[in-house]
């Protein structure tokens, strides 16, 4: 058996092993094969290495903020192109010849369609261009927009135009009335996709550098400060060597480098688990589900920078937030910190990035310790982008000591991440069918008594509602004090004796002074009756889509312990019998977390306190100690995560608040006859 159980223990490590080298090698596989600019810096901090010496010739690059404002500047002022439409003119100046004009006239309105009648792309109040590009006779030339007309200013020269000439009035009042507008028809068409073509030709021809750095030239010194002019030069160094550095042996060394950057994060992360959450690293599953969280966060981390958004924008910690919600603080505190170390690098401002993501991130964490209202989720993504705006408009005055247009898009995406993290709220919910796992917000809607397997128990089994509300309680708080889950806690008690609904009489605490049918049984078969109600409750658990998590409450609350009422007054009946342990023992398991094993502690003491015939804080007391400490003592709590002192505080809770529900009351004084006041109600 101990060969065995060694075996099974290495075959478990080899598989963990294996799962980290292989998330490794997917990680590796597509973080950036680019080199890392061996330097920190922050714009506006003091230069902390040696002075930097030029090592190559290279040109210095524009900043985003200028190549933007270069690309706004000639989007603006882009001429919009028109093509020429020759058959236009002759068309309607032969119209408007039937009228019989003056050749003037004629002649007048000829000049303006030579120059050309536009409509204008876009809308009305939309600023007229300076210069238009006119494609006539397959050739482009570019016009001033004065030069050419459009409908309004063609009508307005026209119209001049008749009422300067020497003709009778009533002459010019009948050639005005003719519908001159009739007559203009845009002969200058505008081209969309020739002006998309051009504008973007333009938009690629804008130089992207503005000087250069020659080899031996100095580009700071120790202790200098970093001006916007040198961070602008050290950025474009580090742009430079990411360009040239490609070759293969370049490569490999980056990815060697990569791999054990990512093992020591993996490692660390899974050493964590190890001596922090034994129960997450031993359990296959959640050992898997973890580690692929940490894998999605990196690759969606990645996926920002090779598709060239903002890492800002880029949702580092939603993945953390789910695992938050689903294995509690501490898991999700190494895993942000373990994904924060190896994205960091990824991000221009490395330091300022980390600093925020860590600060945001444990934010989040402390907001969503214990998620129990779907507004708490929306609550912990204001808090998150608050904290983001903070940092990164601290270091943004550190550096820069004011702010630009540029820290304004940066703010916009911070808050594009904060919006992406409530798609956390739907995802929880995919992970919790597709994996089978139970959030804080989905034990609350277990824990509602309209669920209907409450609702049965309260009907069929009122005695062993009641009880198990005193045990939620009990447990509840005392999970307050040692740590754990206390939602769960307190919905895995409402469940824990749901069996007991398929023959609720057999119970003592729904017999309200009754017949007690057991009287007329042996004691074994007593004690099969008892213990089935866990076989039981299992099966209508199952019955109505329970989660595991609930479900290992009713396993597991009496363990591999025996129904030792019957058990004992069948040995001392029959003491000279061979006694079958097995019909009086539960079958288990024992329980495997915390929580599980508060609530079996409660369900004993609670039980066992309804029959002490004086209720007081001795007899409370020293029956609390004895129960749970023969729990202990029979090796009840071995598989669960808690401590003596976990324990010991446990038993303070439960007599603590057993004594506060069995207080002594004052007796109240029976009224005198001479004492017309009536008695007065506590």
């Amino acid at each position: 058996m101990f060969e065995k159980n060694k075996k099974q223990r290495v075959l478990q490590h080899l598989l963990k092993i294996g799962i980290i080298l292989t998330i490794s090698a997917v990680i590796v596989t597509f973080l950036p094969k680019v080199p890392v600019f061996d330097y920190t810096y922050q714009q506006g901090m003091p230069w902390h290495h040696e002075t930097f010496i030029a090592p190559r010739d290279f040109p210095v690059h524009k900043t985003a903020e200028i190549l933007r404002a270069e690309a706004e500047q000639i989007t603006r002022e882009h001429p919009p192109i028109f093509n020429y439409i020759e058959t236009i003119a002759p068309a309607q100046l032969e119209r408007f010849r039937d009228n019989m004009p003056p050749e003037a006239v004629i002649n007048k309105l000829q000049g303006i369609y030579e120059k050309g009648i536009l409509l204008l792309p876009g809308d009305p109040g939309e600023e007229e261009p300076r210069v238009i590009t006119v494609a006539r006779d397959n050739f482009a030339r570019e016009e001033d927009f004065s030069q050419v007309y459009t409908q309004k200013r063609a009508y307005s020269t026209l119209v001049d135009f008749i009422n300067s000439m020497d003709l009778p009035r009533e002459k010019k009042k009948e050639l005005i009335a003719l519908d001159l507008n009739d007559y203009l028809r845009p002969n200058l068409v505008h081209d969309k996709q020739k002006t998309r073509v051009s504008l973007e030709r333009r938009l690629k021809e804008i130089n992207r550098v503005h000087g250069m750095i020659h080899e031996g030239e100095t580009i700071i010194t120790r202790n200098e400060l970093v001006s916007p002019e040198k961070y602008t030069i050290l950025e474009s160094f580090k742009v430079e060597q990411e360009r040239t550095t490609g070759s293969a042996r370049a490569r490999v060394l980056i990815t060697i480098a990569q791999t054990i950057l990512t093992l020591i994060a993996l490692a660390s992360f899974s050493i964590f688990l190890y001596f922090a959450r034994k129960r997450l690293f031993y359990s296959n599953k959640d050992f898997v589900f973890l580690h692929c969280m940490f894998l999605l966060t990196i690759l969606v981390a990645v996926s920002g920078y090779f598709l060239d958004i903002n890492m800002l924008l880029v949702p580092v910690l939603f993945f953390p937030i789910i695992v938050n919600i689903l294995f509690g603080s501490r898991a999700a505190l190494f895993l942000l910190l373990g994904t924060v170390l190896l994205v960091a690098f990824l991000a221009p401002n490395s330091y300022t990035y980390f600093f925020m993501q860590i600060a945001g991130g444990i934010v989040s964490i402390y907001t969503l310790s214990h998620l129990q209202r779907r507004g708490q989720l929306f609550l912990a993504v204001t808090l998150v982008l608050a904290t983001y705006i903070l940092v990164y408009s601290s270091f943004a005055l550190l550096q820069r000591a004011t702010f630009s247009t540029g820290d304004l898009l940066a703010i916009a995406s911070l808050t594009g991440n904060a919006l992406l993290l409530c798609l956390a709220y739907p995802v929880l919910y995919l992970v919790e069918k597709l994996f089978g796992y139970t959030s804080e917000i989905s034990l609350l809607e277990f824990s509602n008594p309209n669920h209907p397997l409450l609702r049965l128990l309260t009907r069929k089994a009122p005695g062993t509602f009641q009880h198990s509300l005193m045990v939620a309680n009990l447990a509840e708080e005392a999970i307050y004090h040692v740590g754990g889950s206390p939602m769960l806690a307190r919905t895995g008690a409402l469940y824990h004796d749901i069996g007991k609904t398929r023959d609720p009489i057999m119970f003592i605490e729904n017999q309200a002074g009754g017949a007690n049918p057991h009287v007329n049984l042996d004691f074994d078969e007593s004690a099969r009756i008892v213990i089935a109600h866990v076989a039981h409750g299992v099966e209508l658990a199952h019955k109505h889509n329970l989660p595991e998590a609930i479900i290992n409450f009713i396993r597991t609350h009496h363990g591999r312990g025996k129904a030792k009422y019957f058990y004992f007054s069948y040995k001392n009946k029959y003491p000279d019998r061979e006694i079958d342990e097995a019909t009086f023992t539960y079958p288990g398991p024992d329980p495997g977390t915390k929580e599980c094993a508060v609530v079996m502690m409660a369900d004993a003491v609670e039980a066992a306190s309804r029959a002490l015939e004086i209720k007081n804080e001795e007899n409370i007391s020293k029956l609390v100690n004895e129960l749970i400490t023969t729990q202990w003592k029979e090796g009840r709590f071995n598989n669960a995560d808690i401590t003596f002192k976990d324990i010991a505080t446990v038993k303070r809770v439960y007599i603590e608040q057993l004594v506060s529900i069995y207080h002594v009351r004052v007796a109240y004084p029976k009224l005198e006859k001479n004492d017309p006041s009536p008695p007065v109600e506590n």
